[in-house]
């Protein structure tokens, strides 16, 4: 049976009944269990980390990930949905180190690597609590018991196991001649010393898609600076630099072989230098540098490949000024005269720069070490930070005083900043372990192509540009806490014979082997794992690399991690059944993060089980892993943007406007704050505060309870069942139905294409149209006294819609549809499902759509819409009757097709009859003036007469010029277009039109209409008390007025019945009234006095 409905609306307290609820009963798992057999949805989740709280952003993604698996679920899929966190690299660290006091890894060191890394497998899960329980307030269904964690030595054998694919990919051809060439082994896993952006805050490399999420724009002082030739003391090389700190280093100047340089000969003592002082610049910069030089003339031409060899004088003492190679002239096509001087001073910093050195064989000097500080054999600035901006000024005066610098200026660029931290990074020569993922562009480009991305402009915009200058990926790190990089090497450093392990029982095994037993409890994290050694087969010790593996390498392949695969027992099965996945959703910056990740480890093990399906000739395997679909581990994919504060801002600690998702939820609940998620694009910014919330109740979350509401009250009162007989349905009954139908279809299809705006539209659009005009039309059917068919009839409309509604918005509102399914569906039919979540998702019926109906109907709420609109406007209450309204519209409507719905028309609106029309003949009076633009082309001189000949056309005139016709004047043959048209009401007449439709209200009240209008005012106030006063909806009341105008007093006595039809007034009685309610109606004061008679409970 149903249960009353509460009088207030407690969402947060109806969360706390529902989570007790599922949990109680087991509902997720049986979500699941029930589905066992059916085909799998498979959603990946994106593991992020517990060392940090939960903010609102995190929510909005777990809002949208909720969404489409309940939604599957309820389709008849099933949907595991297991959850993940994401436990090592350096946000783990970054909080040790805070903690912990550290500013560097000497800190570390110093404490212990042992202790260190216990300390940071502690603060792991620290705010593990606050995330799980945000995500349950959120009414996320996710299996929280079975989360993986990339710290486990399960998931980290899937690390090694997913290095060894690409150990085992070797380059073939002109490839692998070029990795040789390079002194690389020739696989997709290979070592490399080169220059690499690095973070001396932390003491590690970064990947370039790490870099590339931290870019500022910064003014740096940048430095025009010369280089005295050896040959010719009085020559001097120019070169300008944005980083004057490498300057310390400095070993060669580049030139581009094929550019013209200019000698140019200063005339005139200056900032440059001094007079008869010579310098070398590109020809193409000689003009864009000119202010610079003050009075000079050119003395001399030469290409770079005639410079090319010069040597010159060492900027600095502790530069190697005698070694064969160094600080000499060098030529490189990558120079260019684009900016600058065309000459390029290199120091081991640059890319390019390293590059071009160790081609010449010059040998490595840092003079900033990988701390960001100065070394100590540079003196004069030793222990300096390299940022720092009073280094630059001091090398300035350095180098003034040494008569080596040109000019300076300052210039904004773009510098990359460590994105964890916030500090700068420097281009640094390290070591480290990449990936070939630049032999696999053509792979991620075509999976890539066949990913669902929305928005849809990620694909050849953001990642696509991406995907297309990707390098090759440094999956290495010069830490601590994270999964250690599984490659041994000879102690001579010969990796012909280094190894990659690919499991733990391998490293057992081998390390058995070698004479070293690992314990049971062996654990593969520093430094545990530094102390193993193996050996090669001609018995030479072997060690392992010092390096960890990217956090980042760690998320990208949780798609077989989560499973421990291959090594784990049943991780097979588990993984093939549940790869590719169907959904992903993360940040929009994930498209060069996790997105990418994701798919060059997918990419990566589809090329190596390709090639080992090839090998073993197991066709079935190699179709699989050929097939351009499987190369990408995610199917479709949302990107989400960041949530604003309410005011537009982005939300930070340090403005104080970050908002705790728990107390959230404690105060809003969770539906609110789901719905703001859904009702627009995610990619999009979002606003969210507390009239965002209020806005997401007031659009959905009210209709709804009020519709509930509505039909509960009514049904307790009439003890309705749904077995009651009933009438056929009504016109609005065939209308809701099939708009209800329209809705589950257009929600259907926008879920199925992961439009979650689209779905939610739809949504909010059908709660308005059944709160605002079914239900509004329909009130007087469920009022009324008798209990006749046509009320059954409404009971079970009003009951297939609201049922039917509460299954469809049970993946949007899992809290509030559960609620009001209990007691709408189960109190009903204790047969049905035990949750709406183990529920089937409604299925659009299209035999009970009519879409002729629905476009009406739609026709019909425009004109209704219109109306209201011009009786606000002239400030016609609506409670006030009015005798007529025509509807003029241009089509071939007839009043016989219309005429059910004019009659809607006149009671929404309070008139007393609707009229159509065609046109506003005999509705307005019309007056023309002459377009004079148009006519005086072709009357010249006679404008002005022709001008009054239009201004006294008549309203017949105009009409006929209006269907198509002319009026003669002499000669001239006026048409439409020379003429301007003015329309006016005609007296007691008010019009509005939007364009395509007319609306006219009579206006005029005759003194029967005021009457009524005032009887309805007193309707109006009698049932604001009754509210006032804690009434039943069903209490039958006295009513007591007291009254002197006469024509309030005239209007009650006329319309008594009236009034107490609708007010539940068994008595009306004129009298003064001692305590009363003092009301106003339209200008009529009186007192009003109600009692209740009867409670529903004794009738």
């Amino acid at each position: 049976m149903l249960n009353p409905v509460p009088n207030k609306l407690e969402l947060p307290k109806i969360d706390r009944e529902l989570l007790d609820f599922w949990k109680a009963n087991r509902i997720f798992e049986k979500s699941i269990e029930q589905r066992e057999g059916c085909k799998d949805y498979v959603f990946y989740d994106g593991p992020p980390g517990t060392n940090g709280v939960p903010h609102v952003g995190h929510m909005m993604q777990s809002a949208l990930k909720d969404l489409w698996p309940r939604f599957k679920t309820m389709q008849g899929y099933r949907v595991l949905r297991k959850a993940g966190w994401d436990t090592h690299g350096l946000p783990v660290e970054l909080t040790a180190d805070k903690e912990l006091g550290f500013k560097s890894k000497r800190d570390v060191d110093a404490y212990g690597v042992q202790a260190y890394i216990d300390y940071c497998r502690k603060t792991v899960f620290r705010y593990k609590g606050l995330w799980e329980t945000a995500i349950e307030k959120i009414g996320r269904f996710v299996d929280l018991e079975h989360a993986y964690a990339t710290y486990q030595p399960y998931y980290i054998q899937a690390d090694w196991w997913t290095l060894k694919q690409a150990w085992s990919l070797e380059l073939e051809g002109e490839a692998r001649e070029q990795a040789l060439k390079l002194e690389q082994l020739p696989r997709y896993l290979y070592r490399d010393y080169r220059v690499m952006a690095f973070s001396p805050r932390t003491g590690t490399t970064l990947s370039n898609f790490e870099v590339a999420q931290g870019y500022e724009d910064v003014t740096d002082l940048t430095l025009y600076v010369k280089f005295r030739l050896k040959d010719a003391p009085n020559t001097y090389l120019t070169a300008w630099t944005t980083t004057p700190w490498t300057l310390l280093s400095n070993l060669a100047v580049a030139v581009n072989p094929e550019i013209v340089y200019v000698t140019i000969e200063l005339l005139e003592d200056c900032e440059a230098g001094k007079s008869g002082e010579h310098l070398i610049l590109a020809r193409e910069r000689h003009q864009a540098l000119v202010p610079m030089f003050g009075k000079h003339h050119i003395v001399g031409h030469q290409t770079g490949a005639d410079l090319a060899g010069k040597q010159y004088e060492p900027m600095w003492d502790w530069l190697p000024s005698d070694h064969e190679s160094a600080m000499h002239v060098v030529a490189d096509d990558y120079v260019t005269a684009l900016d600058g001087t065309g000459l390029v001073h290199l120091a081991y910093y640059g890319e390019d720069d390293f590059r071009i050195l160790r081609k010449n064989g010059i040998p490595l000097v840092l003079a900033v070490e990988k701390d960001g500080l100065v070394a100590d054999f540079v003196t004069p600035f030793a222990g300096r930070w390299f940022r720092e901006e009073g280094l630059d000024v001091d090398i300035l005066k350095a180098l003034k005083e040494k008569n080596l610098l040109i000019a300076k200026e300052k210039y904004t660029h773009s510098y990359p900043f460590d994105y964890r931290t916030g500090s700068p990074l420097m281009y640094y020569p390290r070591p480290a372990w990449f990936i070939r993922t630049t032999a696999l562009r053509d792979m991620m480009m075509e999976a890539n192509r066949l990913i669902g991305w929305k928005p849809d402009h990620i694909r050849e915009g953001r990642f696509g540009n991406w995907l297309e200058n990707i390098s090759d990926w440094n999956v290495t790190r010069e830490r601590y806490w994270g999964s250690p990089l599984p490659v041994w090497v000879p102690e001579d450093g010969d990796l012909k014979d280094a190894i990659c392990i690919e499991s733990l029982a391998e490293l057992h095994t081998l390390a058995e082997k070698s004479g070293t037993a690992l314990p049971a409890d062996f654990d593969p994290h520093k430094p545990q794992i530094d102390e193993v050694t193996l050996r090669t087969k001609d018995g030479r010790i072997m060690r392992r690399e010092d390096f960890v593996l990217d956090s980042w390498f760690n998320a990208g392949l949780m798609p077989w991690g989560q499973y421990g695969y291959p090594a784990e027992p049943g991780s097979v099965e588990r993984f093939e059944a549940q790869y590719p996945c169907d959904f992903i959703c993360e940040g929009l910056d994930q498209t060069r993060g996790w997105f990418y990740t994701l798919l060059a480890c997918s990419c990566l093990v589809s090329k190596a089980q390709m090639e080992a399906a090839k090998k073993s000739g197991n066709r079935e395997r190699e179709k699989f892993w050929s097939n351009p679909r499987n190369w990408s581990s995610y199917k479709n994919v949302i990107c989400t943007e960041l949530v604003l504060d309410h005011t537009g801002q982005k939300m930070s600690k340090s403005k104080g406007n970050v908002v705790d998702p728990n107390a959230l939820f404690e105060k809003y609940g969770g539906d609110p704050v789901r719905w703001i998620f859904y009702s627009s694009n995610p990619w999009n910014a979002i606003r969210f505060g507390g009239e965002e919330i209020s806005d997401a109740v007031r659009a959905v979350i009210l209709p709804l309870w009020n519709s509930y509401t509505f039909f509960v009250t009514y049904a307790l009162i009439d003890k309705w069942q749904p077995q009651t007989a009933k009438a056929a349905p009504t016109l609005m009954d065939r209308w809701i139905i099939s708009e209800y139908h329209r809705m589950v279809a257009s929600v259907t299809e926008a879920l199925e294409n992961y439009d979650v705006a689209s779905a939610a539209g739809a949504v909010t659009r059908f709660l308005d149209l059944l709160t605002n005009w079914y239900i509004r039309r329909s009130r007087r059917r469920f009022w009324k006294s008798e209990n006749d068919t046509d009320k059954a009839t409404a009971y079970a409309t009003l009951y297939e819609i609201l049922s039917g509604l509460v299954h469809v918005l049970a993946p949007f509102l899992p809290f509030l549809s559960e609620y009001i399914y209990q007691n709408l569906v189960r109190g009903l039919n204790s047969s049905a499902p035990e949750s709406v979540h183990l529920a089937a998702f409604p299925v659009a019926d299209s035999t009970l759509r009519d879409e002729a109906l629905e476009s009406r109907m739609e026709r019909i709420l425009e004109a209704v819409t219109l109306a209201r609109a011009l009786r606000q406007e002239r400030n016609l209450k609506v409670r006030q009757p009015l005798s007529g309204m025509m509807w003029i519209v241009p089509d071939e409507s007839t009043e016989e097709d219309l005429a059910p719905f004019l009659q809607i028309i006149g009671d929404e609106l309070n008139v007393k009859t609707v009229k159509l029309r065609h046109d506003d003949r005999d509705l307005v009076t019309r007056s023309a003036s002459a377009n004079f633009k148009v006519l005086g082309k072709r009357v010249g001189s006679r404008m002005p007469e022709v001008a009054k000949v239009v201004a006294a056309l008549t309203d017949e005139q105009i009409q006929t010029i209006e269907a198509g016709g002319t009026h003669r004047f002499e000669d001239i043959e006026l048409r439409l277009e020379d003429i301007q048209v003015r329309r006016s009401e005609k007296p007691g007449l008010a019009m509005k039109s939007d364009g395509f439709m007319t609306v006219a209200l009579d206006t005029e009240l005759t003194p029967d209409l005021e009457a009524e209008g005032l009887a309805r005012e007193v309707v109006h106030h009698i049932q604001n008390v009754r509210k006032q006063m804690g009434f039943e909806i069903a209490d039958r009341i006295a009513i007591i007025m007291d009254m002197e105008a006469p024509e309030l007093k005239n209007a009650v006595r006329v319309h008594q019945d009236y009034i107490c039809r609708e007010t539940l007034g068994v008595d009306l009685e004129y009298k003064s009234v001692a305590t009363g309610t003092a009301l106003d109606a339209n200008g009529h004061r009186f007192t009003l006095a109600l009692q209740r008679v009867s409670h529903p409970e004794n009738q």
